[in-house]
């Protein structure tokens, strides 16, 4: 059969053996898995506390548990689970995460591809195929990290399906408890309430149950109706948040023990009309059930919403909590401040207030039906159907502005001042301004204007001292123009920010343009409102090529509400933005006109290798003739190999190569700076 790129399989296994959470956020994977390779079966290798999970994901044929072969004294038969997956025959092993057992056990297996993280050495001997994953930076999502293994598999059919998400499904038994709870507790028909899960798991961040209490307090006040999330043995801890709740008060807060089933949980989540817990296995379902959620976080990395943000949840409100405020025992919060208090309440109440809305619009006869569908006592289906309450979907909510004036802008403009107040959106278009950067771009800013002008309200432009015409073909466009000297890529893309009236934001360098696929979907997200925050690919053209595999993938946060306070970050080189929202992917892709010729491309090679050695200065990093010699062989293997550059043909080849001279040169400036041939870069040159 082929090896990579895998191409017709009839097996796959892909194993995830840890918690709750860690299973939910690979669901995504399994389901890729499955998009790519509709014929293949999918099998899932589990632990014991997720095999519940893997049943009631459709997309996953069959599952193998690993603790069926743990015996009493902990001790793997490791003999009887390999002679188990050697009999599945499988054409594909992959670990989403893994350690020595798991990387044996995909030997074991005998799959002609075991795809893997190499980050250990034994790992490289284990996996023939494989990603060298540094998950401990935490730079992106848990499920962003799996989805890498398995677009492994083959990267073209990756591209093809896109990322897609699997919603657990329940049976009609799992959801007959609840509806017998709700019917008892009078939250039917179709009473939104918001469910709070108020128990921490793992080393996640949480509030102490005095702050759970004083939270549902001011719910309450608002006029919400509160289900409380618990199992028999944490009474205590439902006794404490009720704590400080008059008789009155606790009429309205409803308490729902459960006796341990996942998907009665999961029955539940699905009901709510939005959800309030720390990062737990039930906060991770009910991202992937797609619920509004407030979802509590620490300030530690591999705590951190970047981690384990709610893969597909566009509704997810995180809520950080600093590590240094935490007890380090509970790793509750010892005082909670009141801003964060305010925005739980504020964001809560907006929810409820929305799904009241959206329950009023539906007939009183068509709520009970879609509500109280399943009876009290449904028998056990062995197909596992679907519940959900679609009448409940909520959008997200919206947040003030904020009532603070607009800063005005540190340079005089070239057109008239920013008015007082936010113009109106031109006519047929959103209310969008899109905000660039550029110095002598005159030749490639048409082609960039020229394709946003139609769905732009606002054109803002931040000249850095151009000696060509961008200034005027800027103004052609209709763009208001400001120039100001060059201060670096951070601080010239913040100077655009204040400048901005418009509620949107969709940041662009001079030289990228946006398919129409792309612009098609920015206008439908604005519109939508189902996203705050929205990141996009780009595909870089070089050479007279599209590159569609050297520098990829390369999403870029770009498109922003104005009020979720965005602010590009970063030191000298490799600036990104960040705001409060959270952020979604859009379809379509900017096109990248990054070099204009080799010339051009090896010229600012050196420029951006300075840069960095510079930015290395700065955070006190020391030469290392181990990174001179073989840091630019491995850049080279990963983008012309591992990223499959060599697909782009001679372009390809050529990007690798320029990656090599950079990752070289960076170090050697380094190493030139730490001798003192060298005092400093100027990034402006």
């Amino acid at each position: 059969m082929s090896l990579l790129p895998l191409v017709a399989p009839k097996a796959i296994m892909i194993a995830r053996t840890d918690k709750i959470g860690d299973f939910v956020v690979s669901i995504p994977s399994y389901a890729t898995a499955k998009a790519m390779f509709p014929q293949a079966q999918i099998i899932a290798l589990v632990s014991k506390a997720n095999r519940i999970l893997a049943q009631h994901v459709p997309v996953i044929d069959a599952c193998v548990c690993y603790d069926d072969f743990v015996d009493e004294a902990g001790k793997l038969d490791f003999a009887a689970l390999s002679a188990e997956l050697q009999a599945l025959k499988l054409d594909a092993f992959v670990a989403l995460v893994s350690n020595v057992t798991i990387s044996r056990l995909a030997v074991a297996s005998a799959a002609p591809v075991r795809v893997g993280p190499r980050s250990k050495p034994w790992s490289f001997v284990h996996y023939n195929y494989g990603l060298r994953q540094k998950r401990s930076q935490c730079i992106k999502s848990e499920a962003a990290y799996n989805l890498e293994l398995i677009a492994h598999l083959n990267q073209q059919r990756f591209a093809e399906v896109g990322e897609q998400l699997q919603r657990l499904e329940y049976a009609p038994s799992d959801a007959a408890p609840v509806t017998a709870f709700l019917q008892a507790e009078g939250l039917l028909p179709g009473a939104p309430f918001v469910l709070i899960n108020p128990f921490t798991g793992g080393s996640g961040a949480n509030l102490t149950a005095a702050q759970y209490g004083k939270v549902i307090e001011q719910l309450l006040a608002g006029g919400a109706e509160i289900v409380l999330l618990a199992m028999p043995t944490q009474a205590e801890r439902v006794a404490q948040v009720l704590a400080g709740l008059d008789a009155p008060q606790r009429e309205h807060v409803h308490v729902f023990l459960n006796e341990g089933s996942l998907m009665v949980a999961t029955a539940l989540v699905e009901r709510c009309t939005c959800f309030i817990g720390p990062s737990t296995g039930i906060t991770q379902i009910a991202g992937n059930l797609l619920k509004p959620a407030i979802c509590f976080y620490s300030s530690r990395k591999s705590n951190s919403h970047t981690r384990w943000a709610l893969y597909g949840d566009m509704q997810e409100c995180p809520v950080t909590l600093p590590l240094e405020a935490l007890d380090p025992i509970t790793k509750e919060i010892k005082v909670l401040p009141p801003e964060l208090e305010a925005k739980i309440v504020w964001q809560t109440l907006t929810w409820w207030e929305e799904g009241k809305a959206a329950v009023a619009s539906i007939p009183a006869a068509v709520a009970v039906e879609t509500l109280a569908s399943a009876p009290a006592t449904a028998p056990e289906s062995e197909t596992s159907v679907a519940t959900p309450v679609e009448a409940l979907a909520s959008a997200p909510a919206t947040a003030p502005e904020s009532e603070a004036s607009v800063a005005a802008p540190a340079a005089a403009p070239e057109s008239a001042a920013p008015a007082a107040v936010k113009p109106l959106a031109t006519a047929g278009k959103p209310s969008l301004t899109v905000a660039i950067i550029a110095h002598n771009e005159q030749d490639r800013l048409p082609k960039t204007l020229a394709q946003i002008a139609d769905i732009a309200a606002e054109i803002v432009l931040i000249n850095s001292c151009s000696t060509d015409n961008t200034v005027e073909v800027a103004k052609s466009f209709g763009a208001r123009v400001f120039t100001e000297e060059f201060k670096g890529y951070v601080e010239q893309k913040n100077s655009l920010i204040p400048k901005c009236t418009q509620d949107w934001i969709l940041f662009l360098d001079a030289d990228e343009v946006v398919n129409d696929e792309l612009k098609a979907a920015i206008v439908a997200a604005i519109a939508s409102g189902e996203a705050r925050a929205y990141e996009m690919n780009r595909l870089t053209f070089y050479l007279g090529k599209l590159l569609k595999h050297a520098w990829q993938p390369n999403y870029r946060l770009r498109l922003v509400r104005r009020a979720a306070h965005p602010k590009w970050v970063g030191e000298i080189v490799h600036e990104s933005l960040e705001c409060a929202d959270p952020v979604a992917r859009l379809p379509g892709y900017i096109i990248h006109y990054s070099y204009r010729d080799v010339n051009d491309h090896f010229t600012r090679t050196i420029r951006y290798a300075q840069m960095s050695a510079q930015s290395y200065i700065k955070r006190g990093k020391k030469p290392s003739l181990a990174k001179i010699i073989f840091s630019p062989i491995f850049s080279f293997i990963k983008l012309y190999f591992i990223k499959l550059g060599c697909l782009d043909g001679r372009a390809g080849y050529i990007a690798a190569q320029s990656a090599f001279i950079y990752t070289f040169l960076k170090y050697v400036f380094l190493w030139e700076a730490s001798l003192g041939l060298k005092d400093q870069f100027d990034e402006r040159k």
